[in-house]
């Protein structure tokens, strides 16, 4: 009887410890190696975001970006974003800083509230007229990076400050449109970020 009380406990601690290790391990797979706050760039006056790696030679990564537009720059918005970015190029100075001089990214956005839909609606305007999503938009991106890498011992690997110009589907179409009247660089829009990497 005392055997199979002991041999009961053991079996329950081993698989309350698996469980446990199943767990840390789970929630140690949804931490982000990147973490980012940017300003600007068509996802809000201000951003978050918080990004993964995608394969082990650190040049493509996929992130999820939460901007904010406050109610005194034009009306309060919440817009979400999830980013695929790469890094074809990168120029080493000595063993400190990295320069990735032009990383192509591709991001749709979503702009939260009443005033946006995902289409117009049908009875209010005839078919065709709007075409084209109020609340989501497919952009092209053409970003620069600077990375300072830490210790080796820190837990945060480098920090690095970027710059990306941005268009997006109805920006491109205008200006297919009208491209007499609209210069192509105003169809572009710049955001700058500080980047943390783990």
């Amino acid at each position: 009887m005392l055997r199979k009380s002991i041999f009961s406990s053991l079996a329950i601690a081993l698989l309350a410890t698996t469980q446990l290790h199943a767990q840390s391990s789970f929630f140690s797979r949804l931490k982000p190696d990147q973490v980012s706050l940017q300003y600007a760039g068509s996802i809000g006056f201000i951003s978050a975001g918080a990004g993964y790696q995608l394969g082990p030679k650190e040049k493509t990564f996929l992130s999820l970006h939460v901007g904010y537009i406050p109610e005194s720059l034009g009306g309060e918005m919440t817009i979400v974003a999830v980013k695929f970015e790469y890094k074809p190029f990168a120029i080493k100075i000595k063993d400190k800083i990295i320069i990735h001089p032009i990383n192509p990214t591709i991001f749709p956005s979503y702009t939260l509230g009443q005033n946006f839909d995902f289409k117009f609606e049908k009875p209010q305007y005839r078919k065709g007229y709007y075409f084209w999503s109020s609340a989501l938009r497919l952009h092209l991106a053409f970003g620069s990076e600077i990375k300072l890498l830490t210790n080796k011992t820190s837990k945060i690997k480098a920090l690095s400050l970027y710059a990306e110009a941005n268009t997006n589907d109805l920006y491109m179409i205008s200006w297919f449109k009208n491209r007499a009247l609209t210069p192509f660089h105003d169809i572009f829009k710049m955001g700058y970020g500080v980047r943390m990497y783990f």
